[in-house]
């Protein structure tokens, strides 16, 4: 046990490289096929990822502009 833990220890930084990069990958191929199952199937594999990392993994939230606002600065 003592030997998994420090070969997890040593090796975190390529285990999350790869972790990263596979995800990636099924990221694209996911969203090129028309299904949405696969697209469910991959979301709940990273929330259980990023349940366990400290990484927060959700989408940023995107403000959008007041239109009232726009409006005024279009007119002035």
């Amino acid at each position: 046990m003592d030997s998994i833990t420090s070969w997890f220890s040593a090796n975190w930084v390529n285990i999350a490289a790869i972790y990263g990069g596979v995800v990636a990958i099924a990221t694209v191929i996911v969203k090129l096929t028309p299904s949405q199952k696969d697209d469910a199937i991959l979301a709940k594999i990273v929330d259980v990822v990023s349940y366990f990392s400290h990484v927060d993994v959700k989408k940023p939230e995107v403000k959008t502009p007041d239109a009232e606002a726009v409006t005024e600065k279009i007119v002035k």
